[in-house]
């Protein structure tokens, strides 16, 4: 599809699904350094807790170097489940992690809220480390959301430590929070809250795709917000 109808289309689309602005709270979600060129990934994301939410997407590598797609963002408190935003992403790996010892890259993302305003803009470095024994991740996030009336800046973090279980599982510790508020309104830019707590991962390759399911419990360990939640994480790339 081109990129130019794409963008179009997904702030009409929010406006048709009439989706809400989502709020930054709870445990953050970790980014990598993926699709290569050629390539698209489908991951599906799920927090279970008090408050639960649901993320889908989906990217294309343009190039070595870019990738870019959609993702959409769906939550639940004490009633159904709604539609929060739809969004763009684009992803700018600056260092391979498989040709060099540390993966370094930019994501930015776009989400569109009811009547397709500009919901949140975020934007975050992403470092990943891979050897046959650990697979290290880490995410520095910066993030502007929006809501009628009011906004908020914040900085925000996730990363991870896993050891290899064999040639398919990676067990360890998956640790996020928001670090910071800059400016506007508390509940759009929490800060203070810092989860923790045990993760394991699958991988299985076919062919130049493959599968990744992860498995985490994340307990709030400070501050005030949503508390102990699961989270199941399926990726396909192909």
């Amino acid at each position: 599809m081109n990129r130019r109808i794409l963008a179009a289309a997904l702030p009409v689309a929010a406006a048709a699904f009439g989706v809400a602005p989502a709020h930054a709270e709870g445990p953050e979600q970790l980014e990598q350094l993926e699709p290569g060129r050629g390539a698209w990934q489908a991951e599906l994301l799920g927090t279970y807790g008090r408050q639960q939410t649901q993320v889908a997407g989906a990217l294309y590598g343009v190039s070595d170097r870019l990738a870019l797609g959609v993702e959409a963002e769906a939550a639940r408190d004490d009633g159904p489940l709604r539609l929060d935003t739809l969004g763009l992403a684009a992803l700018l790996r600056l260092r391979d992690p498989e040709a060099r010892p540390i993966g370094v890259g930019v994501a930015l993302q776009a989400a569109f809220g009811r009547g397709a305003r500009l919901a949140e803009v975020e934007g975050r470095v992403i470092v990943e480390h891979r050897s046959g024994r650990w697979w290290l991740q880490g995410d520095l996030i910066a993030r502007h959301a929006r809501e009628p009336g009011a906004s908020g800046t914040g900085i925000a973090y996730a990363g991870s430590a896993q050891h290899a279980l064999g040639h398919s599982f990676w067990l360890g510790l998956e640790a996020s929070g928001q670090l910071a508020r800059i400016a506007g309104d508390p509940a759009l830019a929490p800060a203070g809250q810092h989860y923790l707590g045990p993760s394991l991962t699958m991988e299985r390759s076919a062919g130049r795709g493959g599968i990744e399911i992860g498995l985490a419990y994340l307990h709030r360990i400070a501050g005030r917000g949503p508390g102990p939640a699961a989270r199941v994480f399926v990726q396909l790339t192909f």
